[in-house]
């Protein structure tokens, strides 16, 4: 009998040691395909949109430039560019009035307004903030909050095994 409780003892533990090594990387890579990767200030020269016009101020409209993550497959129509901030590094633009953005292609373009014209020649470069998706991205809801439910679960799984052993352990002692 002492060797039958001793058993269950170091079970016991030993399954609460490795369950509690297990449950911050179960979380972590929950949180990794349930989460948008952000990127901060990638830069981009837009020297080449200073149109050659009559006053060389002019800004050429027609230019695209493309984000560095721009959605392509099942993202482009399923999670598009978000929080999407386009700067000269010091002022924020403002989208419609001094640039125009297609979130599903990760693409925008500036627009000839006074703002732009006076930010840009300045540093000749723009500075985009925004969100993605990485490819292992969780894009329905539903499966985002399943995946993160999984800790929990297995949490309360881990605690009802080393619960029943504890309490198996107390029985075969003549504890309860």
């Amino acid at each position: 009998m002492v060797d039958n409780v001793t058993s269950k003892l170091v079970l016991a533990f030993v399954t609460l040691l490795i369950s509690v090594a297990l449950i911050g990387t179960i979380a972590s890579e929950g949180l990794v395909k349930t989460s948008k990767t952000a990127i901060t200030s990638e830069t981009q020269s837009v020297g080449s949109t200073l149109a050659q016009g009559w006053n060389g101020t002019d800004l050429n409209t027609t230019k695209v430039y493309t984000l560095a993550q721009a959605p392509t497959g099942w993202k482009a129509t399923d999670c598009p560019i978000t929080n999407f901030i386009l700067s000269n590094g010091t002022d924020e633009f403002t989208e419609t009035t001094d640039y125009v953005l297609t979130e599903s292609a990760g693409t925008y373009t500036l627009v000839n307004s006074a703002t732009a014209k006076a930010l840009i020649p300045s540093t000749n470069l723009t500075y985009a903030s925004y969100s993605y998706c990485g490819d292992d991205y969780m894009n329905l809801g539903w499966g985002r909050t399943a995946i993160n439910l999984v800790a929990g679960f297995f949490a309360l799984a881990i605690l009802a095994a080393s619960l029943g052993l504890f309490y198996s352990v107390a029985k075969d002692t003549g504890m309860i």
